[in-house]
This record gives structure tokens, sequence and C-alpha cells, in this order.
């Protein structure tokens, strides 16, 4: 019977602690040691899943301490607590057989999935001992561990593709990244990755687009592997792997190789996937709480729209003017997303004008219009608590900034401008000047051209102006 109850040994209280919430969490029992000493008894009165420890303790390093566990049971797995800059030990600790090693800082899915891989072995060994004899029993274990033979290379080249993938941030980067590196890891193979439609539960192919049935197989989380041969023709390998994310399917790598893989070269493919699943998990959490957080500010948009009949539906004309002229200016599809974001909050500040200044029908005193201009740095002043919103919140405060350097809040002139702020100042001032107003009618949009005509160079850059009226004009 597989116990469930996991010994950590570490001199520090912090990490101690730290990993035991982490297997807790799990649903497993922990121990903990301070020592080398300490955690010898603890073994000698319970049977346990495996051990994680340090290296560098008092008393007794984790180096004897491998020594002593294996000495007295050998098939105990063994996991070394390690930061990067004790990588090399970590790799020492392997030859003295240390199963794995993780890494600071700690994460459940790390944890989890060596945890499952443990008992998985465990499994695998406690059925082989009911059919080999212990000559058998140690082939199996030096099988298992066959896998740390050499291990500071493959470590290596590990390491480099945990660094490419905790790098990047959005999940279209991390597919094409999956490919990259299996192409680089298994030379003169064909690579593709073909995503799951949820709908369907079909895998489409990228190439046309076509849709394909699952292996029922790649479904449970297995490799699938395929020979095609035909007469005449080359023998191929197909082997496909599932990218699982939380238990679920997202895609499946597929693989076509003159010669099957081997074990080598399918552990460090799914590696490559495992880390790519762990990383995908925290990208979707992030994008997640990111597209929460843009939704809140953007039904506090809505709100403003509303409190003004005269002006509603201003943020949502403003956004698809200055979204025209991006286009036209042919910006990278990043900069219009900023865009997009920027434009459609950039009033947002308004929420902190009184009403009877902001709803007022008549013309402003010199005094309320000191509040009015107070807008853009209360909008500023919202999104600056939200990291991820830093560009669009410079660019909301200075949307009323003028070229010639007249506007407002900062007084900046001409390219200390942001070049978005600059296009949202046209499209808000040409929305307002083709709006109507109780007190005056809105403009024809050539009349409003002209007056833009007139203000370049003045109130608005004359390079994004002219590509404006370009594009009003074609309208």
């Amino acid at each position: 019977m597989i116990v469930d109850k996991v010994l950590i040994v570490d001199d520090d209280p912090g990490i101690r602690e730290t990993i035991s919430d982490l297997v807790e969490e799990l649903g497993y029992t922990a121990r903990t040691a301070t020592d080398g000493v300490d955690a010898l008894t603890l073994l000698q009165d319970e049977s346990y899943l495996c051990v994680f420890t340090d290296i560098m303790m008092p008393k007794m390093t984790g180096i004897e301490l491998i020594k002593r566990i294996k000495a007295w049971n050998v098939s105990l797995p063994i996991i070394v607590i390690t930061g990067y800059a004790s990588l090399e030990i970590a790799i020492d600790a392997m030859k003295y057989g240390a199963s794995d090693f993780i890494s600071k800082p700690f994460k459940v899915s790390q944890i989890q999935l060596m945890l499952s891989k443990v008992k998985r072995e465990k499994l695998i060994l406690e059925e082989n001992k009911k059919f080999s004899d212990t000559l058998q029993l140690h082939r199996l274990i030096d099988n298992l561990v066959g896998q740390l033979e050499d291990k500071n290379q493959e470590i290596s080249s590990l390491q480099a593709i945990s660094e490419k993938i905790i790098s990047l941030k959005g999940i279209r980067d991390l597919v094409s990244a999956i490919v990259d590196v299996s192409k680089q890891l298994l030379e003169d193979s064909e690579v593709r990755f073909l995503p799951l439609n949820r709908k369907t539960w079909r895998l489409i192919d990228p190439e046309n687009g076509h849709e394909h049935v699952i292996d029922s197989e790649l479904l449970k989380g297995k490799i699938v592997r395929r020979n095609h041969s035909e007469k005449y023709i080359p023998r191929i390998f197909n082997t496909i792997f599932p990218l699982m994310i939380e238990g679920q399917v997202f895609g499946t790598l597929d693989i076509h190789s003159n010669s099957m893989l081997g074990e080598e070269k399918e552990g460090k493919i799914s590696y490559l996937l495992n880390r790519t699943a762990e990383r995908m998990e925290n990208v979707a959490l992030y994008e997640g709480l990111y597209e929460n957080m843009l939704s809140t500010l953007n039904s506090m948009a809505k709100i403003l729209d509303a409190r003004d009949p005269h002006t509603s539906q201003h943020s949502t004309r403003v956004t698809t003017l200055s979204l025209a002229v991006a286009s036209s200016l042919n910006l990278p599809q990043e900069e219009r997303d900023v865009l997009s974001i920027s434009a459609s909050l950039h009033d947002i500040g308004k929420v902190g004008i009184p009403d009877s200044i902001l709803l007022k029908t008549d013309n402003l005193t010199d005094a309320e219009f000191e509040v009015i201009k107070r807008h853009p740095d209360i909008g500023a002043d919202i999104l600056t608590p939200l990291p991820p919103m830093a560009r669009e919140t410079e660019i909301i405060r200075h949307h009323h900034e003028r070229y010639d350097g007249k506007g407002y809040p900062s007084g900046l002139k001409e390219r200390e401008i942001p070049y978005l702020s600059r296009i949202i100042a046209l499209a808000d001032s040409y929305d307002a000047m083709t709006s109507d107003r109780p007190y005056r009618k809105g403009l024809p949009a050539e009349k409003a051209c002209e007056e833009i005509r007139g203000c370049m160079g003045t109130q608005f850059d004359p390079d994004i102006a002219r590509v404006f009226i370009d594009k009003i004009r074609e309208e």
C-alpha cells in the first residue's frame, strides 16, 4: 500500500512551512525535520512516499542524508530543494541517488507533478515486486534512475527550455515556442501544434483549418505513437503529445520523424509541454483578471456616458475614429490594442467631476473650466494602481495636451506628447465639434475638418491631422 506521507527536511523554517503547506494543499500528509539526523529518526518510525531535502544543513548535509537513506532504502524517492545558483550541487546529489530537484520559488503545480510522478513510479515498483526477484527490482530502479546519467547536460538543456517558456507572456507566443523548441530538440522532424476545438472536440489543422477526430487516448493525457509504412515510401513514425491544462486537453503536438523518438527525447518534449502548461495557466489567470478589470472600467465609462444624454456613445465614437486613423497609419496590432483601451476610457476621470459642472447646459465659468481640466489627471489616478495599464494611464493623462504646448495638464508639446494621445485628441475634438449640444448644433464633417486643418501645428499634430482628415473624407 502506497502511503501519502511526505518528509520535508530543511533548516529554514520558512521553506519547511511553504512546502508543507503546498503538500497538504494537494491532500498529502507532511512531516518536517530540521536536519538530517532528525530526518533519519522520523524515517525509522514511519513510512513515507518521498523525501524533500535541502543540501546545506547543520549536523548532516543533504548529500550525506541521501547516502544514508539509499543505503537503507534504495527505492525511497528523494527530491532536492535548490535554487538556480545551487544547480550543480543538485546534479551532484542526483549522482548519489536523488530522483529529482525542485527550484525556488515553489509552485503547487510543480510539486503536484513531482508527487504524481513519484506515486506512478512507486506503483510500478510495487507491481514488479510481486513478479520480480531482487535482481529484476534493481534493474527496474536502474532504469528509472538511468535518466540521471549525464544529467549535467540534460539539466542545462531543460533549464534553457524553462527560461524561454517563463519569459513569454501570450498564449500564441507559448504555442509558437513549443513548436520552435521541439524542432530544435528533434532535428529533421516535422512538428505541428493542433489546438482542440472544445465545441466540436476535434483538432484544428492550422494549415487548412480542417478538423480531425482526436484519439481517445490523448483525451486521457497519454502519448499516442503510430507507425506509417507503405510500399516504396520510407517508414514514418508519428508521435502525438497532449498539452494538458488543469486536466483538460488544450491541443496536441504532432511530430513526424524518420525514427522512433525514444525515451530521452519523449521525456524532453513532455517536460517542455509540462512547463508550457504551467505558464499557460498563469497567463490564462492573468488574462482573466485583466479582462475582468477592463470590463469593470468599460462599465464605468458607459455609466459616465449615460450621465449626459448629449454625450451618449461619445467614448465609442472616439474609439472607432481613433482605430480608423491607426489603420491608415499602419500601426502594429499591439499599438492598436493599447489605443482601443485608452480611447474607450479617455474620459473616465469625469466620474470625479460634479454633475453641476459636467451637465451644465450653458457656458462654463473660468473656475468651472479649471475643475473640468482636472479630469485627465483624475482618470490617470484611477488607473495608476493597475500595473497592466501603465501605458494607457499616461495616454489618458495627456489626451488634452496641445501640439504647441498650451494644453493641459502638463503643457507637453510636439513629440513630448505620447503618440497615441495625439490621435485621441483629434478624434475627441472632432466628435465634440460634430455632436449636438443644448447650446449649439453640431458642425458638418467638412466644416469640422476645416477647423482641424486650421489648428494643424498648434492644437494638433500636423502629420496625424492630415491622415485624419483624409480618413474622414473617405467615409
